[in-house]
């Protein structure tokens, strides 16, 4: 193709023999100028950048929208190569495909319905139920062998043979079935047994009288493709099999964006070394890497990664063809429990270079469920099992090979401590504490996939605990936590981890250990997460509607206490803005990065030009605890909750460091009691036993309840701090008297936890106003409101008041997990290790004022936090609480002051407004 697509290239005539472009240039739109290459220049002038919405010249934008990107021949090189497609193109081509797809499907159900062993000859060679899902990604893999057919048909060698889809659709007698499959034996004979046979096998069984309507709207579909020059992107397959798959949750298929792959292997394989630590261009040291993806779904990061890898091996004066057997062999290794899966990744890799021809195959269907001898099979979690040679039982793996299928013994083909990239987007389902969707019909959704009856369920969890034993996964964090202790034990020394993980890996209770993991067995951390408001806005994956991040960090055997926090504005918008984004990164790291330590001065800037799209700062790891600076749009309010947590100062923006204020700050647990968990209160056992001894019903009015409970949220009675009671707690009666006698037990020490403050544990930050609430009598804290008791209900009320005030819910913020928009969440156990105002060391007289705050205040209608820089009520809480009880000056809290400024900054914070506008 040309390129530029418009305007022009000029080079000096003295260079026009040099092969070597300059070693630096400036990118942007318009004209890019590189210095002196042998005291020469060289321009390229372009009168609109070919980085276009759409693929029309007159459709365009600036990219950077002001400013200058820096970078080298080898920046500019692989620029050009992912500017070349526009997303829009790549987007419309989806669309296409999936239409043709669910076309293609529609039909096959009127075949199947007249012809029932065919759809089950389809679901056999699939591996999986017969039903829409199957029946459409039998149609996808057929679209997607046709569209290969067509990319092959009359190359070189024994393809010239191959006749094109137009020539068979001319042959006398139109497009018959026997005529493709005759031209896919050519092909299978030469190679690509991962992109065909599976679709000679699944197009071999569907009646030739009804095959026409069929074949025709896939072959118009390949056609339309590949007109479009994409027929091997695996943005359209990785994106069409993300709509195919219907009970993903269950599956781990969540898709991962193109875009945010190119910035997760962007930071993971760098151009200065090979991961194995050699150089670019030597193809020996190349063919021997070893990238993994234990979870690869459709292919998309290890594909990725293949691309990056040749991309700087041909800036280094490689060849990336003559590399691809041995990738292909050994280098690139992916496991996925889907055949289809499988057959996709393995489609992506091959298609890299589809006319190579290659023997060997890394890319293994994984068994999953019931194994043919005995016991259960986990999938790729199977491979925590350092595996002797002296054992009995052997788990095969079916790999993807270029010249057929071959059963391959897993433990042999990937050992512990082998490989020097493990990249992978792993499953997030969690166990029973967990259910997706309130679903109750599973066990255990860990392992509900493919119709997993109760009973295998319940084996396999079994299977997996007893492999999880004694590591750092935990049931509550999820699938994820066990393919973090699997990537961990498959990396080499010196290996790098590169992982999309949910955004409660930072802060999550059930993370901790993961959290240990990481602090102790890794180094050059580099954690990656969006600012963005809304729920979609917040993963680096397609539909997951939660919060994610990104974890790149290389194996080492020392402690690291300290960690890179990157918080994007975006998710990036497509692969070159991801690639970029790492370059970015690298660059700011390398340069000496702010400190969470600075001050309230902000973060580094990541920029394109002068394009400002996030954030980076430099940060201890904490010995414990969670890792805060995640979705932190502004780092300076941070920045000013370490200073107080850490230091015990308010440091504020504008301030200077002489005019902090001292401020004793204790953890909940160091001067209070915090209330049993909810189901200790109103729950069952697993075996449907009494857990907790109260049924919970709703207040009736005019009662006074003997166990007053604050049980929900209500969001219309709860603007104020202080309000009352909506529920009651009903003693259970248990059937055996020795039960009743422990439910009784359990009701009194229960009962003896009630206090009147209660501390909000799923705050909605643009809908709720208080943090903590107060009731006037003594209330068990329920589901919604723990309690947290003191020694006297005037040391409550102080708490209450300064948990709502605005240095208050900076800390609740900044310590909540941040995982959907615009809500923040803290569970009995990170309470109590939650920083707050220590309040048994205030005067009696600090003591006394904050006090009467309280009672002037506590009816006061206080707005959302989204509002907090609007709320002249908030305002006169931090007034009044700053200046009469912590003795700071006036002037810090009169408008336009710090306070004034610490609470603009909050309201704009995309993860406490969450996208809701408010009118002034």
């Amino acid at each position: 193709m040309r390129y530029p697509a418009w305007g022009s290239v000029f080079l000096p005539p003295e260079l026009r023999s040099y092969r070597r472009w300059p070693s630096e240039c400036l990118c942007g739109s318009g004209t890019i100028l590189a210095p002196a290459f042998r005291d020469k220049f060289l321009a390229l002038r372009i009168s609109k950048w070919p980085f276009t919405p759409g693929g029309n010249p007159g459709d365009y934008v600036r990219w950077p929208q002001s400013g200058w990107i820096r970078g080298d021949v080898v920046d500019l090189s692989i620029f050009v190569q992912s500017a070349s497609v526009p997303p829009i193109v790549v987007e419309q081509a989806s669309e296409q495909l999936a239409d043709g797809v669910s076309d293609a499907a529609t039909l096959l159900t009127g075949i199947a319905n007249a012809h029932p062993g065919a759809a089950e000859s389809i679901s056999e060679a699939l591996k999986q139920q017969d039903g829409d899902q199957t029946r459409r990604m039998a149609m996808a893999i057929l679209a997607n062998a046709l569209v290969f057919h067509e990319s092959l048909a009359r190359g070189p060698g024994e393809l010239a043979n191959v006749r094109t889809l137009d020539e068979l659709k001319g042959m006398a007698g139109g497009l018959r079935k026997s005529d493709v499959l005759h031209e896919w034996r050519k092909i299978l004979e030469v190679n690509y047994w991962p992109i065909f046979d599976i679709a000679r096998r699944i197009l071999q069984v569907i009646p030739s009288d009804r095959v026409g309507p069929l074949m025709e709207r896939l072959v118009y579909t390949a056609l339309s493709l590949t007109e479009s020059n994409l027929m091997r992107s695996h943005d359209l397959n990785g994106e069409v099999f993300q709509r195919l798959i219907a009970d993903r949750k269950f599956l781990a298929a969540f898709y991962t964006m193109p875009s945010s792959a190119a910035l997760l292997v962007g930071l993971a394989i760098r151009p200065d070394e090979t991961p194995a630590g050699g150089p670019w261009s030597d193809p020996v040291e190349l063919s021997r890497i070893r990238v993994a993806d234990f979870a690869c779904g459709t292919g998309t990061l290890l594909s990725t990664a293949y691309k990056r890898i040749g991309q700087l091996h041909e800036a280094a004066g490689g060849d990336s063809e003559t590399l691809h057997p041995a990738m292909m062999a050994s280098a690139l290794t992916g496991c996925d429990v889907l055949p289809a899966a499988a057959h996709l990744t393995a489609s992506m890799l091959a298609g890299a270079h589809p006319r190579i021809k290659y023997d060997r195959s890394s890319v293994l269907t994984v068994p999953y469920g019931r194994r043919p001898d005995v016991g259960v099979a986990l999938g790729s979690l199977d491979l925590l099992d350092a595996q002797t040679a002296f054992d009995m039982l052997h788990i095969t793996a079916t790999a993807m090979e270029g010249m057929g299928e071959r059963e391959q013994e897993l433990w042999a083909k990937l050992p512990h401590a082998s490989f020097d990239v493990v990249i992978m987007n792993p499953p997030f389902t969690r166990d029973t504490t967990g259910r997706p969707g309130g679903r109750i019909d599973f066990p255990n959704p860990m392992f509900a996939a493919f119709g997993s009856t109760a009973e295998r369920q319940r084996e396999m969890a079994k299977a997996a605990n007893a492999l999880l034993k004694g590591t750092s996964a935990h049931g509550n964090a999820g699938e994820a936590s066990g393919f973090l202790v699997l990537a961990d034990r498959k990396l080499r020394d010196g290996g790098t981890l590169a992982l999309v993980m949910p955004l409660s890996l930072a802060i999550g209770d059930a993370w901790e250990a993961s959290r240990q993991l990481l602090r102790k067995s890794y180094c050059d951390v580099v954690f990656v997460s969006i600012a963005g408001a809304r729920d979609d806005e917040l993963s680096f994956s397609a539909d997951t509607g939660m919060g994610e991040c990104l974890v790149v960090a290389r194996k080492v055997s020392s402690d690291s206490d300290r960690a890179t926090f990157v918080v994007l504005d975006e998710r990036p918008r497509s692969q070159i803005v991801g690639s970029s984004i790492a370059d970015q990164i690298h660059e700011s790291i390398s340069m000496k990065l702010r400190k969470l330590e600075d001050g309230p001065v902000g973060g580094t800037s990541i920029r394109f030009g002068d394009d400002v799209i996030g954030h980076a700062v430099d940060a201890p790891i904490p010995d414990s605890g969670p890792w805060n600076l995640v979705r932190m749009k502004d780092v300076s309010l941070g920045q000013v909750a370490y200073q107080l947590t850490s230091k015990g100062i308010v440091w504020l923006p504008g301030m200077a460091i002489s005019d902090a204020i001292q401020l004793a700050i204790a953890d909940v647990e160091g001067i209070a009691q915090v209330g049993p968990y909810h189901l200790d209160i109103s729950g069952n056992t697993n075996t449907g036993g009494i857990r907790g001894p109260f049924q919970i019903e709703r207040l009736k009015t005019a009662t006074a309840p003997t166990y007053p409970v604050m049980w929900a949220h209500q969001a219309n009675r709860e603007p104020a701090m202080q309000f009352e009671a909506d529920s009651e707690g009903i003693i259970r009666k248990a059937d055996d008297p020795a039960e009743d006698k422990s439910v009784m037990d359990k009701a009194g020490r229960v009962w003896a936890s009630a206090s009147n403050c209660h501390f909000n544990t799923d705050f909605r930050f643009n809908s709720q106003s208080t943090a903590m609430q107060f009731t006037s009598r003594s209330t068990i804290g329920g589901r919604a409101w723990p309690s947290i008791k003191m020694h006297s209900s005037d040391d409550e009320k102080v708490l209450t008041l300064w948990a709502n005030s605005t240095l208050g819910l900076l800390l609740h913020w900044w310590h909540a997990n941040k995982q959907q928009a615009g809500r923040g969440g803290i569970g009995v156990s990170a309470l109590r290790r939650l920083p707050v105002l220590n309040v048994s060391k205030l005067s009696e007289r600090a003591k006394s004022s904050a006090v009467a705050i309280f009672e002037d205040m506590k009816h006061r209608e206080l707005k959302p936090i989204n509002e907090i820089d609007r709320d002249a009520n908030r305002h006169e809480i931090d007034r009044r609480f700053l200046v009469e009880v912590l003795g700071a000056p006036e002037d810090l809290t009169e408008d336009g002051g710090p306070l004034w400024l610490l609470r603009q900054k909050l309201a704009l914070e995309p993860s406490i407004h969450g996208g809701k506008v408010t009118k002034s």
